[in-house]
């Protein structure tokens, strides 16, 4: 079982801590609902840092795989997990002043009790697709015939009806 870790995440990044684990994606409740099966974990690694200008930052990076439902067949296929997310720790008061402005990295609440696993979770979601889907000509309807460039929704129900 993972162990939850906090962190006070303004002292984490001002004295460069880093914390390196590996989490089973079964242990991601809020991922459950867009899992084919809690199969998977994810190694990650937390890093706490000053960007040029001074300012505390977190940087997070995910390596694993989480076997996700593809929409078009619905049969479950491993999606493959490698981000880096650069994340700006803002007090309260200057996220609501920050949040108009669009470049430059996200900004999160600095914790004094970060829940490293729920930010974890949180960049997993973020980061996996609306509609995940096989690669094209991967997914068992193709295998079937049933699915083939041109036809519309509708020709591919009538083909189901006759067998």
């Amino acid at each position: 079982m993972f162990a939850r870790h906090f962190i006070d995440s303004l002292e984490f990044a001002r004295n460069g801590r880093e914390l390196r684990g590996e989490m089973a994606v079964a242990e991601m409740p809020r991922l459950q609902d867009l899992l084919a099966a809690p199969e998977g974990k994810i190694g990650y690694v937390v890093r706490g840092y000053q960007d040029k200008s001074g300012e505390p930052m977190l940087q997070v990076e995910m390596d694993g795989s989480c076997r996700l439902a593809c929409q078009r067949c619905l049969s479950g296929f491993d999606y493959p997990v490698h981000l880096v997310s650069r994340l700006l720790l803002a007090q309260e008061s200057e996220l609501e002043m920050f949040s108009a402005e669009e470049d430059g990295p996200d900004r999160i609440f600095a914790d004094q009790h970060l829940d490293v696993a729920a930010l974890l979770e949180e960049e997993l979601l973020l980061s996996l697709p609306f509609a995940p889907m096989h690669p094209p000509g991967a997914c068992q309807l193709a295998a079937k015939g049933l699915e083939q460039p041109g036809n519309a929704a509708f020709a591919v129900l009538a083909g189901l009806k006759d067998r």
